[in-house]
């Protein structure tokens, strides 16, 4: 899968962002993002609304972007999920600040201005950021709305933000009939606070888990609810669990989307865990062979007995020379794989040698070979032993390249039918090769070449 990528429009010059990390905290989504000029950008949503890029900033633990760091959901590159929130062929521009502001009290609710605005709090200063709050605050409470601005200090405080102004005035004995309406249940107060309870959900998933998860389905917040079933399954990535992260991802993602989206999660769990193993089906249910014998040489998957007998098949489409991994990670991950099937492996050998004696020498080759712990119980390693000690014998050279012709390096049995003819000038088996390696090389004229000369022998 590609990396998730999109334009900035910085006067009029586009820079090229590639996303990195999407992080759900709360209500807010963030994707940071690498750029071709060298910077780094965090593009800023509310809910699934784009809000505004800007430029990555020096922030402490306490500020918003700390709590994301800290207490937000991660979700790593590549993955589906980027794409959903905003579509690759999106170009953005960098709003200024003060800008950005004035839109967000316009579009936005007073109980979702005010926690937007918080979210900005490494691009304010202390003061500017305080008067925004605090002109909210008050003029619900200069309107008699005591409980909205009790409203709205809770959700500030669940936020995060806790400054002394804040703490003190929520402390008045004005609101104290306000306070005892927030001690209620956090489901009874589902209707009327939801974004309060949403906050207090997140803070402590352990608890509200199945609560935020309800409060998703009812606001039809399909992305936060694949991000949220992720990551909760990847604190205990167990088997046990994993038909209902399924259930969950097929329910908003099609086949392809899922798939990648799967994909993406492979080096984070282990294949204990029967993600791998449901990788892999869904691989060879679309026919993507390769990406199948990837994943199956890059992880210790435990294969069931009917899938074992079809991997000799599979191989057949897929050459280990393709795949571009060190000869010894190849060996690993291939020969645990036929532990119990000799047979199968023997099969795949035979049609995988002839490509790997292009890159590897005799001698490479036997040394990978012999870490087969039933290694001498193949025919093929022990032809490959064979070859290693007649290449040392000149006297066998007629035998070493039939040896080659078998394994289709007709290049190397050419030279060892040519050497056999200059030491055996009266032999004819060598001219007899000779011809029959030029005519599978395609080369006919060389190949009547040694027939003639057969002929006068």
């Amino acid at each position: 899968m590609h990396p998730t990528v999109w334009t900035l429009n910085d006067n009029n010059q586009p820079i090229t962002l590639q996303a990195q990390k999407l992080t759900l905290f709360q209500q807010c989504k963030i994707i940071e993002c690498t750029a071709s000029n060298d910077l780094n950008y965090l593009l800023f949503f509310y809910k699934d609304q784009f809000l505004t890029v800007q430029p990555l900033v020096k922030f402490d633990g306490a500020s918003f972007l700390g709590q994301v760091k800290q207490f937000g959901s991660h979700i790593q590159t590549p993955n589906p999920l980027f794409s959903k929130l905003l579509s690759p062929t999106t170009t953005i521009s960098v709003t200024p600040i003060t800008q950005l502001l004035r839109k967000i009290k316009i579009n936005f609710t007073i109980e979702e201005s005010v926690l937007i605005f918080s979210y900005f709090d490494s691009y304010l200063t202390v003061l500017e950021l305080e008067n925004l709050l605090k002109d909210c605050f008050f003029t619900h409470r200069r309107d008699g709305k005591i409980l909205g601005a009790y409203r709205l200090a809770e959700i500030l405080f669940s936020r995060g933000y806790k400054q002394n102004w804040l703490l003190s005035t929520s402390q008045h004995p004005d609101y104290s009939s306000a306070s005892k309406h927030f001690q209620a249940p956090l489901s009874s107060l589902l209707a009327s606070d939801p974004i309060y309870v949403e906050q207090t959900c997140f803070l402590d998933l352990e608890n509200h888990y199945d609560l935020l998860i309800h409060l998703y389905k009812q606001q039809n917040r399909h992305l936060d609810l694949m991000i949220i079933s992720i990551t909760n399954w990847l604190k205990q990535p167990k088997a046990l669990n994993y038909p209902n992260l399924i259930q969950t991802l097929s329910t908003y993602l099609n086949e392809d989307e899922l798939l990648q989206c799967l994909q993406s999660l492979l080096p984070t769990v282990s294949p204990k865990s029967s993600l791998h193993q449901d990788v892999y089906q869904r691989l060879i249910t679309k026919q993507d062979f390769k990406a199948a014998v990837d994943l199956l040489l890059a992880y210790s998957i435990q294969l069931s007995e009917k899938e074992t007998l079809k991997l000799p098949d599979l191989f057949e489409k897929v050459s280990l020379s393709t795949l571009n991994l060190p000869i010894d990670v190849t060996s690993k991950r291939l020969f645990r794989l036929f532990k119990h099937h000799p047979i199968h492996l023997e099969k795949i050998l035979l049609t995988e040698l002839p490509l790997l004696l292009k890159e590897q020498s005799l001698t490479q080759l036997q040394t990978w070979l012999q870490e087969i712990p039933y290694s001498q119980e193949l025919p093929i390693v022990q032809k490959i032993n064979e070859m290693v000690k007649l290449k040392e014998n000149p006297d066998c050279q007629l035998e070493l390249g039939t040896h080659y012709f078998d394994l289709q390096q007709y290049e190397q049995a050419i030279e060892c039918f040519c050497w056999d003819m200059e030491l055996n000038p009266n032999r004819t088996e060598p001219v007899q090769w000779l011809a029959k390696t030029y005519f599978k090389l395609g080369k006919h004229e060389e190949g009547e070449s040694y027939q003639q000369l057969l002929k006068h022998k």
